[in-house]
């Protein structure tokens, strides 16, 4: 417990939520876009990505709003995080949210009732520039599509389809023959996933 008798976890989370807030680009808002409450998986809840949350109210946001977990209270997708995108880069719009993980990865959370959404344009002209710039860095950054719990890599020169990953599993990029990139599926204690 704190000093004013609040728990020193809800504090963490609560300036864990303020710090996620102050990132968001002025004047941009959810307003009635809730896709992430289905294309992203929420622990807390046993919540597999690509369902709706059982506590999103449909185009009004979340029924829990004021308890909802931490992880929940510090997430904003790209579009609410960086300036350059633009109103068709909005979730509700493209039907997918695009989220940079640990790394710098970038992955398209696709709306599964849209699977084929991030290939409409702009979208996968900017993925493709973006999977060129992630292979070029010096630490490269990869960019992934994910359709509930369909991976897909994207490469500058091709995709590449890995299937179901489950979630004690990652996708981990690997040289092949001819100078190539694969990818494969990996459990976390680094074993080959089938």
């Amino acid at each position: 417990m704190t000093s004013d008798g609040h728990s020193t976890g809800s504090s963490a989370a609560s300036d864990a939520a303020a710090l996620a807030l102050s990132r968001v680009v002025p004047d941009r808002a959810c307003g009635t876009c809730t896709l992430c409450c289905k294309v992203i998986a929420v622990e807390d809840f046993e919540k597999p990505p690509g369902v709706w949350c059982r506590h999103c109210v449909g185009r009004k946001g979340c029924g829990i709003y004021e308890t909802r977990p931490t992880d929940c209270r510090t997430f904003f997708c790209e579009w609410m995080l960086t300036p350059s995108l633009g109103p068709e880069w909005k979730p509700e719009r493209a039907k997918f949210a695009l989220v940079v993980g640990e790394g710098g990865h970038l992955t398209a959370f696709v709306d599964p009732g849209f699977p084929g959404a991030w290939r409409a344009s702009p979208y996968f002209d900017m993925l493709k520039r973006w999977s060129l710039d992630g292979a070029r860095a010096p630490a490269p950054r990869v960019v992934t599509v994910r359709i509930g719990t369909r991976v897909i890599v994207i490469l500058p020169d091709r995709e590449i389809d890995v299937g179901h990953v489950g979630p004690d599993e990652s996708v981990q990029l690997v040289p092949a023959p001819g100078g190539q990139i694969d990818a494969r599926k990996i459990r976390r204690d680094g074993t080959l996933a089938r």
